[in-house]
């Protein structure tokens, strides 16, 4: 097998790994903000029960939406990310057009800029 074929495939792998990790995260993700979304459902209910006079209504309920909203902000960052691996420009920095390192892809999926792009993008943004 030539250099150019070993390179294709190892590509082919690398994207197919990222966009299993991508996918299962995404599953996660999704089944995490249900179940937060039906506990709050829960919550909600129990505090409108009659004779229950609202002593449900705590400060954590506040948290779990914020929790719920962080969540679902992660969760469009994954499918901008899933669409970006079927445009082709996933794994791409969109700072210096360089791949992304395959470690940095694994700690955050939905990255967009290698770790020194992303460093004086984020300086920038100051």
């Amino acid at each position: 097998m030539d250099q150019r074929n070993q390179t294709e495939i190892d590509s082919e792998t690398r994207s197919a790994h990222l966009l299993a990790l991508l996918t299962e995260r995404r599953e996660r993700l999704v089944a995490r903000i249900r179940q937060a979304l039906h506990e709050r459902r829960e919550e909600s209910q129990m505090r409108d029960a009659p004779g229950s006079h609202g002593w449900g209504a705590a400060p954590e309920g506040n948290i779990s939406l914020a929790m719920v909203a962080q969540q679902q902000q992660l969760l469009a960052q994954i499918d901008a990310a899933i669409q970006r691996h079927k445009a082709g420009t996933y794994g791409r920095c969109v700072g210096c057009g360089e791949e992304i390192p395959l470690p940095r892809l694994q700690a955050l999926p939905f990255a967009q800029r290698c770790a020194p792009c992303q460093e004086e993008w984020e300086a920038d943004m100051r």
